[in-house]
């Protein structure tokens, strides 16, 4: 056999494996990326149930891969923070009113609500003994 015929095979052949290789690899990659996407649709949907505005809508830019609008987000925050805006403590606000309305449907939650209450309590009585 014709030596240059038994090196073109040989070079298909590794070609041919190195490819399917290569292809298993980035298959694998791409299947990690997708669970790290899929996660973070979940945690989107978790944060918007809670109140939450802002880091959602980040979350859900990167599940679907929009990376420019997630960066233009980010840069937004950075803004509302920088600003010293009070729409943190506007979406602070919103979180704590969803978990006090989710808490106050369970008797859990409202047993909860009212140990807090006492609680409270007991630590404005304190301090108006301190004074």
């Amino acid at each position: 056999m014709n030596p240059t015929l038994v090196i073109w095979i040989l070079a298909a052949v590794v070609a041919v494996l190195l490819g399917r290789e290569v292809g298993k690899w980035a298959y694998g990659a791409s299947e990690k990326l997708a669970v790290k996407k899929r996660a973070a649709q979940k945690l989107s949907g978790r944060l918007r149930e809670a109140g939450l505005k802002l880091i959602p809508s980040l979350l859900e830019d990167f599940a679907v891969g929009d990376v420019n609008d997630m960066l233009r987000r980010i840069e937004d925050v950075c803004k509302i923070i920088d600003a010293g805006s009070d729409a943190i403590e506007k979406e602070l606000q919103s979180t704590f009113d969803a978990v006090l309305t989710k808490k106050l449907a369970s008797p859990e939650g409202l047993a909860y609500i009212k140990g807090k209450a006492l609680e409270a309590e007991q630590a404005a009585k304190a301090l108006e003994a301190a004074k």
